[in-house]
């Protein structure tokens, strides 16, 4: 496999966002082992900054030692998904009715712009790109709240969301659905269904996830 070299100071800081995107994105799967060597290889992280990620990354919960077994990924539990989504329910369906009332036809703009473009990346089969404009979906919509506590909260689990959203869209024509509910949630926003069409959005979410995770068990 081709090496990939990173140039960043400090090397443990540089390890440690390789390893976690490594994660996010997929490259890793969860239950699987990570090695120095694998490491050295693949991202030409050497030894001290590896382990000090790997401890970072144990702390955080990406990754979890077992004595005399290795490093694995951490698998995204059950417990995981009712959480993110308990939360992810309380605070999104609060931000699209707060903002439903107050939105301007230029922010209703910028959302169906990120929705034809993740129409177009879908058909290009570009799947990270499709991840990342679905996630700037939400995060426009957590702006449009104008709470920075809210954005706090986003920004903090982001990540995770992320992990999720690479794992789900690779569900049989979830990319579909997600585009079909999207535009839902923005209708929604200018006839006044925004809060149902997000709380049927991120059910169809988690169960989606949840699927995926039993199909894998």
């Amino acid at each position: 496999m081709k090496s990939r070299s990173f140039h960043a100071n400090p090397l443990k800081v540089q390890a440690y966002n390789i390893l976690k995107e490594a994660i996010i994105n997929g490259l890793f799967k969860k239950n699987e082992v990570i090695t120095e060597k694998r490491a050295l290889e693949e991202f030409n992280i050497s030894r001290t900054p590896f382990r000090e990620a790997v401890q970072s990354l144990e702390t955080e919960g990406w990754l979890v030692s077992i004595p005399y077994k290795g490093t694995f990924v951490s698998p995204i539990t059950k417990k995981d998904i009712e959480d993110v989504f308990e939360l992810r329910m309380l605070v999104e369906l609060h931000i699209v009715k707060k903002i439903s009332s107050t939105i301007s036809e230029k922010s209703l703009e910028e959302l169906e712009g990120i929705i034809f473009l993740m129409e177009k990346e879908l058909r290009m089969g570009n799947e990270d790109q499709f991840i990342n404009l679905d996630r700037e979906f939400h995060k426009t919509l957590y702006d449009l709240a104008e709470n920075k506590r809210l954005i706090s909260i986003s920004e903090q689990i982001s990540d995770l969301f992320r992990r999720i959203g690479v794992q789900v869209i690779h569900r049989q024509n979830r990319g579909e659905e997600v585009i079909r509910e999207h535009k839902k949630i923005a209708e929604g926003l200018k006839n006044g269904g925004a809060v149902d069409a997000m709380r049927i959005h991120l059910e169809q979410t988690k169960s989606a996830l949840e699927e995926l995770n039993k199909e894998e068990d």
